[in-house]
């Protein structure tokens, strides 16, 4: 008995290390996490480990950086609201509203899926470099994609970004056509914090995502 109560403590002690399935590695300003089935948001300091079904919300002035294991990172810009959803092999990122700049640093396998959901669309990406927006104010979401394609879907259309595209979608209703973007790759700096990118800027120079 003895021997079995030990082994299940130590069980119990490993598990969280394991359900790990993001951190928060760096925030810069105003920058909150609400617990999944949490009632209140409780002010970020930085190396917070995260599970799916937690909420990052970011202030007015902040930036949040989420590491994603080994996969990549999502960089979020001042009033932001991102829940983790899914699983490790089924990802999807709810962003109810705010900017971020996504980068995922290896192809997923077969079976693995990695989405974005705003109130407007749907992006679904295999592994690539791109940013988005959610309009806050009228939900509408814009996507411009820096490497691989990005597909795009809203009201039963889907749109594929390839890369120097953007698409816009308003709420409601269908993605327009990618049209060429405004939104280069030296944007990225606009969710540096102390110059940091999570590897995101290595990513975007890489002769692949040039493709």
């Amino acid at each position: 008995m003895i021997r079995l109560s030990l082994a299940v403590l130590a069980v119990a002690l490993a598990a969280p290390t394991f359900a790990q399935d993001a951190t928060l590695a760096r925030i810069s300003g105003p920058v909150s996490v609400l617990a999944e089935g949490g009632t209140r948001f409780v002010k970020a300091k930085g190396g917070e480990q995260l599970l799916f079904g937690d909420t990052v919300r970011v202030g007015k002035g902040g930036i949040a950086h989420l590491t994603l294991r080994d996969r990549g990172a999502v960089l979020l810009r001042e009033e932001s609201l991102l829940t983790l959803q899914g699983s490790p092999r089924r990802t999807t990122l709810a962003v109810k509203y705010g900017e971020f700049l996504i980068g995922l640093k290896k192809t997923l396998e077969a079976g693995q899926t990695f989405k974005v959901r705003t109130p407007a669309a749907v992006a679904a990406v295999r592994g690539t470099l791109f940013w988005g927006k959610s309009d806050k104010a009228d939900q509408s979401t814009a996507y411009a994609g820096f490497g691989h394609v990005v597909a795009v879907t809203a009201q039963g259309k889907t749109v594929l970004v390839e890369p120097g595209k953007t698409v816009t979608v308003a709420f409601g209703q269908a993605p327009a056509d990618a049209v060429p973007s405004t939104v280069g790759l030296e944007y990225a700096n606009h969710f540096a914090v102390e110059e940091d990118l999570q590897g995101l800027g290595d990513l975007a120079e890489t002769d692949k995502l040039k493709k």
